[in-house]
């Protein structure tokens, strides 16, 4: 019987094995439940996670959506997980969760783990895009983030620049979708409020309401930090962000109104200045105190008296606030154009004081003229040119709509071309220079520095008293001008200093009489000393002074002499004095701007042993006829003998030669003219008072292989424009057959004629800039919306009484018609314009697409100014239009979203939150085991093993999780190492008598018994 039933469990057990495992080496049980294929079964629940993986999608066009399950399981152990990532999903669903938690189911249609998916046109905001899923694995249910935000730009504007701790700030946004700047309403965002230390002080939702506006106010507490803070609103990837200030402050009680009388001046004008020192209630502030400084700013340099001594420094206002600047007659040698400052500042009756400001625009011409070529801004010799003009004021009004004269500078038979100007003041010429030419850029007028005090004095140190009575600094001051005439020997010797200061020692009787003078022994001390014998001082006292005198360059020509002797030694120390004669005649030679030598030179002669050479007279030299009036000069210094130490070593004659240097500030001060190769043109307006003119220097320019050319370059919608390609003289290649017009809203193709050029049909729908290109050339035109806003603010009366309430008309029109729009309104006292930069009405232009310019045509047309409609002539829009180097790329219609979610599983998380749980009762279990055993009863491990399975029903009574993460119960055999060595009987047992000496390897008896 008992063979019998070992027969019958062997033929069982094969059985059991051939359901579990098909002839392929398949698990059939796995692939009949789960439909998946493995090798061997599973033990326990197969576990399943997922993958939600979504590319491109947006509302209203297709994107993709994969649904990706996998299934994970053990054979044994319950700390490894085996993946299978080819499970079929059997159904599935998608809907779209908003912010309120409402799903709206979505269309879709599975091909396999993958469909396509439209979203449906819902307002901006963050969705959830919820995968609700079955397979034979599991049901689930998965979700990925969708934020659906259309692309926006962004306006924050405060209500004032500044702010003292304690006030309330008030902003304000408007969000604007970023293809055609159309309000979006209802869009999410948040306000964000940082102080300068970047800390977040206010965060806040706040979605846009009608036409896209939001604001808010935010208190600024009296001991907040000053600084510059910031305020911005953020929409998902949209943000804008200003500053604004937090100081303590004050307003002005009065401000300074003044303005020149004209908008410029030429020379021979008599500039003038008015203005008026007012209250901030209008009252005039009467006998208030002005001060001003002036500075000029430009190439030229105006004269040092005119700007030091005959601009007023100080004026005061009349009974009715009133003044008047009166500035000299401007000087005949004006240059360019240079701009004069006057910082005037005011001071009422109270000692209040203000500060104002001003200027005068100062021009040599009646007229400015800049260009632009198309051959790298410069004009080709032999090559019909096409140049653009534009002529201004000197303040720069644009001269419209008349006609301009432009001729060669050079070529006095040039009769000139004459044009006329657009709305814009610019003009389009063709013209062949010729060659180009040396042009003489003259030099700036000289203005020689101020000369700084040729003596100073220093400290007087009384060595018998406590110090020098003021008399006597008095009195000494006076010397400083006689002793300017040692100014000659600054830098002729070597002593300590340089030659530069003198130290002297004076000894004064009780008569103030000088009776004594010390000085260091140098030329310039001696000098000093001989002068100041003979002075006197106020009586008093007997006086003890030591005094240094500091003295500069007077900048006076140096005298340079060369000793040439007929032996090959020169007597000993002759040079010396030479040199010490040449200096003292520095005060007596004439004035010079460059190095000249003198044409005579002066014979010497000295017998042996003579202690002194004998000057035999003049004699003819190389040099420059003009220094001949050195010669009386430097005869009255050199005399006839010329003493030295030593004795001559023998018989000796020779020459001596002079040279002449001007001061290094003559030298390296005075300007030069420059000269430059190109063409000096010159630009007459005949149709203004006066016919003014002015000169263009115009450089030399190149000629590009081959160029692209659109006419007109402002179009319409609809209109027809004109593409030519032009070559030049190096141009061999084939010219394109076809050119690509492409703007924001599509591309269009259009073949090029016989004679290379093309007719564009400007598509009805595009608006803004047309690229139209070809042969790696392009061109650009720029189609003018036919919408646009303007907006006029009128006061119901033109005046209004401290109290009155103002009421303000505003008009707000689309294409001259009224309509709708969004208007905000922000006022503040003007006095805060004295303190802070307000905003500028055209804030708002930085919301529209830039336009990147590689310089601004004439230096102040950009592509910008055009996209805002602010170029309205057709010559300046081909000028400019010349200098765009990147238009704005096309917005994206909608917000694209390409992410992924997926679910996770860790069989080690949730195998060690349920061992632990038994652990703690298998530790209870052990301590209940040692207070039962008798004494000299061991801890074995199988007992160790049944105490484990107590743990497990213990906890399983208390309905507390023991399986693993596959829904096992958990078994000592299946535990990863370091769980397992934590139920070692040696880390259990507390008691160590119940442990036996000799140790059974643990972890080896659960792998071989796999309790």
């Amino acid at each position: 019987m008992k063979r019998f039933l070992a027969i019958a469990a062997v033929v069982g057990a094969a059985a059991l094995i051939g359901l579990c495992n098909t002839g392929d080496g398949t698990c059939e049980s796995a692939y009949l439940k789960y439909g998946v294929s493995i090798g061997a079964c599973p033990s326990g629940t197969v576990r399943q996670t997922a993958e939600l993986v979504v590319n491109d999608l947006r509302r209203g066009a297709k994107g993709t959506v994969r649904l990706l399950p996998h299934a994970h399981y053990t054979v044994n152990d319950s700390d490894a997980a085996q993946t299978i990532d080819d499970v079929r999903v059997t159904t599935a669903t998608l809907a779209l969760v908003d912010a309120k938690g409402t799903a709206t189911p979505l269309p879709v249609k599975w091909t396999g783990n993958v469909t396509e998916l439209t979203l449906p046109e819902v307002p901006d905001g963050d969705y959830l895009l919820r995968a609700t899923y079955e397979t034979r694995v599991a049901k689930g249910t998965l979700d990925v983030k969708i934020p659906l935000y259309t692309p926006a730009r962004i306006h924050v504007v405060t209500d004032r620049p500044l702010y003292e701790p304690g006030n309330s700030v008030k902003f304000r946004a408007v969000a604007l979708r970023a293809r055609d700047l159309a309000p979006l309403d209802g869009r999410p965002g948040h306000w964000v409020v940082t102080d300068p230390d970047g800390e977040v002080l206010l965060e806040e939702a706040a979605p846009a309401g009608d036409w896209g506006v939001v604001a808010g106010s935010f208190p600024i507490d009296k001991q907040a930090r000053t600084g510059m803070w910031k305020i911005a609103w953020v929409s998902d990837q949209a943000r804008d962000e200003i500053e604004f200030k937090v100081e303590p402050f004050k307003l002005p009680r009065f401000r300074v109104d003044v303005a020149a009388d004209k908008t410029f001046y030429r020379a021979g004008d008599k500039p003038k200045l008015t203005g008026a020192v007012v209250y901030s209630s209008g009252a005039p502030v009467p006998n208030a105190k002005l001060e001003i400084e002036w500075s000029v700013d430009g190439g030229w340099p105006p004269p040092t008296e005119w700007i030091e001594k005959l601009l007023p420094k100080t004026a005061q206002t009349e009974a009715n606030g009133h003044f008047e600047l009166a500035i000299p007659v401007v000087p005949q040698d004006l240059q360019g154009v240079a701009t004069l400052s006057a910082r005037i500042s005011a001071v009422d009756p109270a000692g209040d004081r203000v500060e104002g400001s001003a200027s005068a625009l100062l021009s040599a011409d009646g007229i400015a003229a800049t260009y632009v070529t198309e051959l790298a801004d410069g004009l080709v010799e032999g090559f019909n040119n096409r140049m653009y003009v534009r002529v201004t004021t000197p303040d720069g009004e644009v001269v419209r709509n008349t006609k301009i004269l432009v001729k060669r500078a050079w070529d006095r038979a040039d009769k000139g071309t004459e044009t006329a100007v657009d709305e814009d003041g610019v003009a389009s010429l063709q013209l062949d220079p010729g060659a180009a030419v040396n042009v003489v850029i003259p030099a700036v007028p000289y203005r020689p520095t101020p000369r700084a005090a040729l003596v100073s004095r220093g400290d007087i140190e009384d060595l018998l008293g406590e110090g020098a009575s003021l008399a006597d600094q008095v009195e000494m001051d006076k010397w400083l001008a006689p002793l300017g005439a040692c100014g000659k020997w600054v830098g002729s010797d070597e002593s300590d200093g340089g030659g530069e200061a003198a130290s002297i020692g004076l000894r004064i009787d009780k008569g103030g009489a000088v009776v004594a003078v010390g000085a260091n022994p140098t030329a310039l001390g001696r000098c000093s000393a001989d002068i100041l014998r003979g002075k006197h001082l106020p009586g008093g006292k007997d006086r003890l002074y030591r005094v240094q005198f500091t003295f500069t360059d007077p900048e006076l020509p140096a005298l340079h002499a060369s000793l040439v002797s007929a032996l090959s030694e020169d007597p000993d120390g002759l040079q010396d004095e030479i040199n010490m004669l040449s200096a003292s005649a520095r005060d007596c030679l004439p004035r010079i701007t460059q190095d000249m030598s003198v044409p005579k030179a002066l014979a010497w002669h000295v017998g042996k042993g003579d202690k002194e050479v004998s000057l035999g007279g003049w004699v003819d030299s190389q040099g420059d006829a003009a220094a001949s009036a050195a010669m009386g000069c430097i005869s009255a210094k050199f005399g006839s003998k010329i003493k030295f130490e030593t004795g001559a070593p023998a018989d000796a004659i020779g020459l001596i030669t002079f040279t002449m240097t001007p001061p290094a500030s003559v030298v390296s001060e005075r300007p030069q003219p420059t000269v430059q190769l190109g063409y000096e043109l010159v630009v007459t307006a005949p149709g203004l008072p006066g016919a003014p003119t002015t000169k263009m220097i115009v450089n030399p320019g190149t000629v590009p292989d081959l160029r692209l050319r659109v006419n007109p370059i402002l179009a319409k919608a609809g209109d027809t424009v004109t593409a030519e390609l032009i070559r030049g003289p190096n141009y061999t290649g084939e010219l394109p057959k076809e050119l690509i017009a492409k703007h924001l809203k599509g591309e269009a193709k259009v073949k090029v004629g016989e004679d290379h050029k093309a007719a564009i049909v400007i598509d009805p729908k595009a608006e803004g800039w047309v690229e139209i290109s070809g042969a790696g050339q392009r061109a650009l035109v720029f189609v003018k919306p036919e919408r646009d806003l303007v907006v006029s603010v009128d006061p119901e009366k033109p005046r209004y009484a401290p109290g009155d309430q103002a009421q303000l008309d505003v008009v707000t029109k689309i294409s001259g018609k009224g309509a709708k729009a969004a208007v905000g309104l922000f006022g503040v006292d003007q006095s805060l314009g004295q303190l802070v930069t307000l905003d500028k009405p055209d804030s708002m232009g930085r919301l529209q697409p830039q336009v990147t310019t590689s310089a601004p045509a004439f230096g102040t047309l950009d592509g910008q100014a055009l996209t805002l409609g602010r170029i309205r002539g057709a010559n300046a829009a081909a000028a400019t239009v010349l200098r765009v180097s990147a238009i704005p790329a096309p917005p994206e219609l909608d917000a694209t979203v390409s992410t992924q979610a997926a679910t996770h599983f860790d069989p080690v998380e949730e195998l060690t939150d349920n061992f632990y749980t038994v652990l703690t009762e298998l530790h209870t279990q052990t301590r209940d085991w040692e207070k039962s055993a008798a004494q000299g009863v061991k801890m074995q491990p199988a007992v160790m093993a049944q105490l484990w399975k107590q743990a497990i029903a213990a906890c399983k009574a208390r309905g507390e999780k023991v399986v693993d993460a596959y829904g096992r119960e958990l078994r000592l055999s299946m535990l990863p190492q370091d769980l397992l060595s934590l139920t070692d009987p040696r880390a259990v047992v507390i008691n160590a008598t119940h442990l036996s000496e000799d140790v059974e390897n643990w972890a080896a008896w659960v792998a071989k018994e796999r309790p």
